[in-house]
């Protein structure tokens, strides 16, 4: 299993975040048959340099969600070299000197994050080029890769990335309006367990049974305001214009089949849930159930649960 690609496409996803292990091919990227490190959490979502920022984790088994396993994390503080093509620096995959380990990790904003990573050029070096300031993306916004893994799971290593969205001044009058709509992570609310028959049951309530081989539906009630409006420097017009994020919903199980790995809601949509049909596995057994939901600008949010399959 290539660990490290897959690491790679976490860190592509993340503003996210996939699994830690490389599916069989064929295999759905929603199901878990090995440790999978399915999401990275900042919280704040978005800060400024200097603000304190605490990470945590989301990371799968077979046998459920692993609560105990002590990661090393660290704040990468190489940006990425233009000839590179992945989404963080190759320099940022070996551990960083004096990184920590912990089931979350407290950090600050590096006070220079906005010149590494954001619209502020860092100073000119003697003998070397001027460094051109990074491109926000397309919610305008920029973002501190963190860097975490796993060295002590039976299978081998996991290792995968946050990317914190980070507050940087911007050099018009319209930087103060910016600063004040830092990014809100969005939130799942509920998730409903649905039968065939509409019966409905509430899986935030306790682990819910259904029967071997059944197709059923699952709805995701968001909280409200997951998805926020925001306002975004157009630079043709050099004025600000509002976007609305869209959301991206992840589904991972133990066992069966989802009819989509990923859904959502685009930014010109209002949807508040998200509904997806799954069949239960032809067997007995208990099913781990996950839920990452992620917002376009780098919010994380996500939920477990449990299901008996069979009496």
């Amino acid at each position: 299993m290539d660990r490290t690609k897959h690491a790679l496409w976490f860190a592509l996803l993340a503003a996210s975040i996939a699994p830690g292990c490389k599916p069989t091919v064929g295999e759905a990227p929603s199901l878990v048959t090995d440790y999978a490190l399915l999401a990275v959490a900042g919280e704040p979502p978005e800060a400024r340099p200097g603000d304190n920022v605490t990470y945590s984790f989301l990371l799968a088994s077979p046998s459920g969600t692993v609560a105990d396993a002590t990661a090393g994390w660290d704040v990468c503080l190489t940006p990425k070299p233009p000839a590179e093509n992945n989404a963080v620096a190759s320099a940022c995959n070996p551990p960083a000197p004096g990184a920590t380990t912990g089931l979350t990790f407290d950090a600050p904003v590096p006070s220079d994050a906005c010149q590494l990573f954001g619209p502020i050029a860092p100073p000119v070096q003697a003998g070397k080029p001027a460094i051109r300031p990074r491109d926000p993306d397309a919610t305008g916004g920029y973002y501190l890769p963190v860097r975490v893994k796993f060295s002590d799971l039976a299978t081998g290593d996991v290792t995968g990335f946050a990317f914190e969205r980070i507050t940087c001044n911007l050099a018009n009058a319209a930087s103060a309006i910016i600063k004040d709509q830092a990014n809100q992570a969005p939130g799942i609310a509920s998730t409903d367990l649905i039968t065939a028959g509409g019966a409905r049951a509430n899986l935030d309530s306790g682990p819910q049974t259904v029967a071997p081989g059944d197709t059923i539906d699952f709805e995701a009630i968001f909280t409200d305001g997951s998805a926020e409006t925001f306002p975004v420097l157009d630079s043709a017009s050099d004025a600000l214009v509002d976007q609305r994020e869209s959301l991206h919903l992840s589904w991972f199980a133990t066992a069966g089949s989802f009819t989509h790995d990923r859904t959502g809601v685009a930014s010109t949509e209002t949807a508040t849930s998200n509904t997806n049909a799954w069949k239960a596995p032809a067997e007995a057994m208990v099913v781990y159930l996950w839920l990452v939901l992620r917002d376009s600008r780098g919010g994380t949010a996500f939920k477990s649960y449990e299901l008996q399959v069979g009496p």
